[in-house]
């Protein structure tokens, strides 16, 4: 009789351990904006050095599922103006016709189209990148560098890598190609706040 009294107890106790737990991860939508996120490029020149370069506007949106990573999709738009390398000569050329042509194509668009899991934490982004007019099939290996929880901020946070490699002469820049490598290097570098962890009261008995 004991025994059978002590289990509404010890359902009731099992109920309130459960609702003070994080809930399970679902896909959820993130905005994707300079404050959260960098975006940079880079080029090798005669095999010598790399420029490197920055978008410093853009806006987008992900799509995540921490739990179900090959669930992920990105969209993500660049103004292709807020190109900055830091020497005004080298932006000049950059943003003119014969490379980005901000004037006649004002923005740089990626879209992912699929995902597949290709190690811990890690996947590989497939998707459409638009660039000067052209539309290619890209892709852009992403990883998760670091998941914890924030004291301070109550809740989760992700820090998120991607790298790609895109051949500018997919896209009709072939300026320069004696000096300047066809392979451009995107990197990107995103921390998400994931969201706050609360506990649900209580059931009442």
């Amino acid at each position: 009789m004991a025994v059978t009294e002590g289990w509404p107890a010890r359902i009731m106790a099992l109920a309130a351990l459960l609702t003070c737990m994080p809930v399970l991860a679902m896909p959820l939508t993130y905005n994707i904006t300079p404050s959260s996120t960098d975006i940079g490029f880079s080029v090798d020149i005669l095999g010598l050095t790399t420029a490197q370069g920055q978008f410093r506007n853009f806006t987008g949106s992900l799509t995540l599922d921490v739990d179900h990573p090959d669930l992920i999709s990105v969209s993500v738009t660049l103004d292709t103006g807020s190109a900055f390398i830091g020497w005004e000569p080298a932006e000049s050329m950059v943003l003119g016709e014969a490379y980005l042509d901000a004037e006649h194509h004002p923005k740089i668009e990626f879209s992912s189209r699929s995902a597949a899991i290709t190690g811990k934490d890690k996947i590989r982004m497939e998707g459409l990148l638009t660039l000067r007019g052209v539309s290619h099939w890209e892709s852009f290996d992403a990883e998760l560098i670091d998941r914890h929880f924030d004291q301070a901020k109550g809740a989760e946070i992700a820090d998120f890598a991607a790298i790609g490699t895109v051949h500018r002469s997919d896209f009709n820049m072939n300026a320069d190609r004696k000096w300047l490598d066809d392979r451009v290097v995107f990197t990107i570098h995103s921390t998400l706040l994931l969201g706050e962890i609360k506990a649900s009261p209580a059931p009442t008995p």
